[in-house]
């Protein structure tokens, strides 16, 4: 009878102890990091009423023993993953994966999945208890020392990033196989013609015969010629009527000679008709003015002068950081496949060699050479400041012959794809990849490793010693922890932005309650059983 009261009690006892358990993961349901814990129960030991007994044949019969209740077995931590929440914070850290984060109080570590973190006042990322997050700083170069101590993260939010002078320039893009240079053409807007029947002149026409001519012109009579040659000189001269049949062609032979080896003035269909000797952009402009009685059409542009080139810029940099707009005009030659190139620039810099060249293509559109004239590789500059002379070298090739600079018949898109150097840049933002490396975003568009969060793993994480915080601590039982980094040593990964939740099942935990419950309840009617069967037997004395 006594032994059904004990066992009773190690029931109620223990499914107190599991309704503990219950208690604390419902309350942290909404703790970050949380790993929920179960009780698992084991069977107290028995007592034997009577040995084996002797059955037919000899042999043995059943023991006759009974339990004396119920004990705890364990207290497990269930370190299954837990839902990841988007905060996008870049500090929130959560790790998808079975290690932890490590956080130092000065004087040991510990070990944590909860990854609200934040940079303090000194620059030092810690934990929203203070603790300082552990993790290896880069060098200057970016660089890490994987077999470096672990040492507190830290960020110099004064940090910059040194400027660097251009030493290489990647062009690529298409230069207009069909593109061809085109002579200016001016031609007068009406044609001269014959007064006797309307036909158009020639160049051996009488001025005094055009039907444009209402009073004779008589020796002396002057023609003003006015007007801009293909590189923007002023052109003024004149044209004397000198006797009885000078021509419609002495008047272009004038013109043509007061543009020097300019032009070429020709009489087309009655017209005069003005072009340029060398094709190419042209100011190339002209006007005849006179008081004499002849009227003089005006001239207009038949056929824009085109010289045939593609430009394309980029800013480059010295050594002191300082902004250059190198300039690069593609010519186009007359042999098919070859084109000129020039180097300038808008402000005082002065191009001391290389400044000039040509690139050639086959009949596939691929670049065959790009050469710079003399003996220099590149372009070399003087900025007019106090930085030195810097050369760019220029590679029109790109990686394999992809993304470089080709020739077919197709719209021009040539333009610097890359260009190295920069200037002084600020530090502006952070970003931390799933290695947990951390990086600056400077202003000059540098991206340079800051440090790297460190990682622990342990042999047996059920023997951890749960704290207060969501921190653990070591114990023997959990072993010594295995530090390293993600991705590399480990397959976690650190999730920039997010956090993870409690890993706790309330379905799960709901459940257990009820059978909790039921097992308390039932464990609590054998006790008040067992003493109704004492009351009875304490009566049987009346």
């Amino acid at each position: 009878m006594l032994k059904s009261l004990t066992s009773a009690v190690t029931g109620l006892k223990n499914f107190t102890i599991q309704l503990d358990v219950l208690g604390n993961n419902l309350a942290n349901v909404r703790t970050l990091g949380f790993k929920s814990s179960r009780v698992t129960f084991a069977e107290a030991s028995s007592q034997a009423l009577s040995g084996v007994s002797k059955g037919f044949g000899g042999g043995f019969g059943k023991i006759k023993q009974v339990g004396l209740g119920v004990g705890i077995s364990s207290t497990d931590m269930n370190f299954e993953q837990g839902s990841l929440e988007y905060t996008g914070q870049a500090t929130d850290l959560a790790v998808r994966g079975k290690s932890f984060f490590v956080v130092s109080d000065g004087e040991k570590n510990r070990f944590t999945r909860a990854g609200n973190f934040f940079f303090n006042d000194k620059g030092f990322m810690v934990s929203a208890t203070g603790l300082a997050v552990q993790g290896w700083s880069a060098n200057s170069e970016g660089e890490i020392d994987q077999y470096a101590a672990l040492q507190e993260v830290y960020m110099d939010t004064t940090l910059t990033s040194p400027a660097a002078e251009t030493t290489e320039a990647v062009l690529s893009g298409n230069l207009d196989a069909g593109l061809s240079p085109v002579a200016n053409v001016l031609a007068t807007g009406i044609a001269f013609t014959l007064a006797s029947d309307g036909s158009d002149a020639v160049a051996a026409t009488a001025l005094n015969d055009l039907t444009q001519t209402s009073t004779t012109l008589v020796a002396g009579d002057v023609i003003n010629i006015i007007g801009t040659k293909q590189d923007g000189t002023a052109v003024t001269d004149t044209f004397t009527y000198a006797t009885d049949g000078t021509t419609l062609g002495d008047l272009a032979s004038t013109i043509e000679a007061a543009f020097g080896t300019d032009v070429t003035v020709a009489v087309v269909a009655g017209k005069l008709v003005v072009t340029d000797v060398t094709p190419g952009d042209s100011e190339t402009s002209l006007g005849l003015a006179t008081s004499a009685g002849i009227a003089l059409p005006t001239f207009e542009v038949s056929a824009e002068g085109f010289t045939g080139t593609v430009t394309t810029s980029r800013i480059v940099y010295d050594s002191l950081g300082e902004a250059h707009n190198l300039i690069l005009t593609f010519t186009k030659e007359v042999p098919d496949g070859e084109w000129t190139w020039a180097a300038s620039f808008t402000g005082d810099e002065i191009i001391t060699d290389g400044g000039t060249g040509t690139i050639t293509f086959d009949e596939d559109g691929q670049v065959v050479s790009f050469g710079v004239d003399g003996a220099a590789t590149g372009v070399t500059i003087d900025p007019g400041n106090s930085a030195g002379n810097f050369t760019v070298q220029m590679n029109v090739q790109g990686e394999g012959g992809i993304g470089g600079v080709t020739q077919y018949a197709s719209d021009p898109t040539v333009i610097f794809r890359e260009v190295d150097g920069r200037p002084l840049g600020d530090l502006l933002r952070f970003a931390i990849d799933t290695d947990g490396v951390i990086t600056g975003v400077f202003s000059n568009e540098e991206n340079l490793t800051l440090a790297q969060i460190a990682l622990a793993e342990f042999s047996n994480p059920a023997g951890l010693l749960r704290a207060d915080s969501g921190l653990f601590d070591t114990t023997s039982g959990s072993g010594n922890p295995i530090i390293g980094k993600a991705g590399e040593q480990f397959t976690s990964a650190v999730i920039s932005g997010s956090l993870e939740t409690s890993n706790v099942d309330l379905v799960r935990q709901f459940t257990d309650m009820i059978t909790t419950q039921r097992g308390f309840q039932a464990n609590a009617r054998v006790v008040t059983t067992a003493d109704q069967i004492l009351d009875e037997t304490m009566r049987l004395k009346r």
